[in-house]
C-alpha cells in the first residue's frame, strides 16, 4: 500500500520546495494530497499559482498522513506558523510518530508548534531566531534525517530533500529508482 503524504501551501510559499517535492513523491509512488489554509488556489513566493487538492477548511482533520511536508518560503512559513490547524495537526502527527519534514524557512513553524527542542536539524540560515534555535541542534547539511523529522536547507536542496523523505516512506530501493530516472 503507497504512504500517503499531505503538503500543505500557505500563500508565500516557497515554489521550487513544494512542486519538486509534490513531484518526487508521486514519481516514487506516494499518494500526495497538496491543501492550502483557504480556498483552493495558492500563489508562492515566485509567483506560481496552483490549483490544490482542498484546503484545511474543507479536509476531514482526522484523516491520516504517513507524512506532512512543509515547504518553506516568505511568507509561507510565517503564514503556516500563525494558523493553530496547521499547529495542532503537525503535534499530532509528532506524537503519533509519523513523519514530518520540513525545508528551508519551515523548521520555524515547527519551533512555533515546539516539536524541534533536542532535535537535529538544518534550514534556511537565519530562518530560527535566537530563541526557536535554542536546545535544537543545527546542522550545515543539505539534509538531516532525525527519529520521524526530516528537514531541509532551502531551494537548491529540494530534490534532495524530497528523496530523503521517499526513502523514508518507500525505502531506498524506490528512492534509488526515482533518482536514476531523474539523470542527474
Amino acid at each position: 500500500m503507497a504512504s500517503k503524504a499531505l503538503i500543505l501551501l500557505a500563500p508565500g510559499f516557497e515554489d521550487l520546495e513544494a512542486i519538486s517535492t509534490i513531484d518526487i513523491l508521486r514519481r516514487a509512488g506516494v499518494e500526495v494530497q497538496v491543501l492550502s489554509l483557504h480556498g483552493h488556489k495558492v500563489t508562492g513566493s515566485r509567483g506560481t499559482t496552483v490549483m490544490t487538492d482542498s484546503n484545511l477548511g474543507l479536509f476531514d482533520e482526522f484523516v491520516e498522513f504517513d507524512a506532512i511536508v512543509l515547504p518553506g518560503g516568505q511568507p509561507g512559513a510565517d503564514n503556516l506558523a500563525a494558523d493553530p490547524r496547521v499547529l495542532e495537526r503537525l503535534r499530532k502527527q509528532s506524537a503519533a510518530g509519523r513523519w514530518i519534514a520540513a525545508v528551508c524557512a519551515a523548521p520555524k513553524v515547527l519551533a512555533v508548534a515546539d516539536l524541534l527542542k533536542g532535535r537535529r536539524i538544518t534550514h534556511f540560515p537565519g530562518a530560527l531566531d535566537e530563541e526557536q534555535s535554542r536546545g535544537v541542534e543545527i546542522r550545515d547539511e543539505a539534509v538531516v534525517v532525525d527519529g520521524n523529522l526530516v528537514t531541509g536547507r532551502g531551494p537548491g536542496v529540494a530534490i534532495d530533500f524530497a528523496l530523503a523523505l521517499v526513502e523514508q516512506l518507500e525505502g531506498r530501493e524506490t528512492r534509488e529508482a526515482v533518482e536514476a530516472k531523474l539523470a542527474r
